[in-house]
């Protein structure tokens, strides 16, 4: 393992899921590397995408104002039908953020660990109702929702992958449905231990 000393990460969530998830993937960092990678995750109430976006700008600025610029900064957000996403996807490619997106919502991410499921939801309720098919005892702000899924975890990432790949290249991203970038997250942390 390489140690990266000075390291400095953000990753502001839009909801309590996501938080918890990525609270996860930072828990699963060896100590060593914990100590070296100063990971910042947030939940912020501004939980637009476009808050989000604005947020993350505010932070950028400042820590470079108090030269100590964040190495990558993520926003970890779903579609969730926002009026906004078109100008928050403006913002994101501007400041050349990173994100962990999932569209429509952050279960629909999660059923791909169960099944390939190219289907388009019309909302995060459709995508709940359905991903409790697969998993009767899933709830929304469940603590364990990385560690449960993990044995699903490559497929769902080769998944999410196919998906993009071969989904509705011909739109931006903010339209399409399946969109999946929550792997580029996982492959990040992976990355980090490398």
């Amino acid at each position: 393992m390489i140690n990266i000393p000075n390291k400095r990460i953000l990753i502001i969530c839009e909801g309590l899921t996501e938080y918890l998830y990525a609270k996860s993937l930072q828990s699963e960092l060896p100590r060593k590397l914990q100590r070296s990678v100063s990971i910042e995750i947030d939940y912020n109430s501004r939980n637009d995408p476009q808050g989000l976006a604005e947020e993350a700008r505010k932070r950028k600025r400042k820590a470079k104002a108090q030269k100590n610029a964040y190495d990558s900064i993520w926003l970890f957000f779903d579609h969730d039908n926002w009026p906004q996403l078109q100008k928050a996807f403006s913002i994101i490619e501007s400041e050349e953020f990173c994100i962990a997106f999932s569209s429509i919502s952050i279960e629909h991410w999660f059923i791909l660990h169960f099944e390939n499921c190219g289907r388009s939801f019309q909302n995060g309720t459709e995508a709940f109702r359905y991903l409790r098919t697969k998993w009767p005892n899933y709830h929304k702000t469940k603590f364990k929702h990385y560690e449960e899924l993990r044995n699903g975890l490559d497929t769902a990432i080769v998944r999410a992958k196919a998906l993009r790949r071969n989904g509705q290249t011909d739109y931006p991203k903010h339209q399409r449905n399946p969109y999946f970038t929550i792997d580029k997250l996982i492959e990040f942390f992976n990355d980090l231990q490398t």
